[in-house]
């Protein structure tokens, strides 16, 4: 559990309002803090198929820590049938952020 110093200096920069943080997760977060400017791109693509028939998608995603200590999170695909598309979000939220961290350890 996070003591109440840590919660407090955490809430400068990240929004804990309402989030039970543990140990683990107070690690996480100060290590986010510490890392403004880091980012992590993971490209693939796959197959599937749609009314007009078989496609391959190719995907780019980015994650950008940024100066505000907020995570942008960037998604753009283009398909082989000329389809593509893009969207960007803007993640303040530390459950949020610890979720995706987690799942990415090296944006840190």
């Amino acid at each position: 559990m996070a003591t109440k110093e840590e919660r407090e200096y955490l809430s400068q920069f990240v929004d804990i309002a309402s989030c039970h943080l543990n140990d683990s997760d107070v690690d996480w977060l100060m290590r986010f803090i510490n890392s403004v400017g880091n980012r992590h791109t993971e490209e693939g693509s796959f197959d599937s198929w749609s009314s007009d028939g078989r496609y391959t998608r190719n995907w780019v995603k980015e994650y950008i820590i940024e100066s505000d200590y907020s995570l942008t999170s960037n998604y753009s695909y283009q398909d082989d049938d000329g389809a593509s598309g893009s969207y960007s979000e803007n993640i303040t939220n530390a459950r949020d952020i610890i979720n995706i961290i987690r799942e990415y350890p090296n944006l840190l």
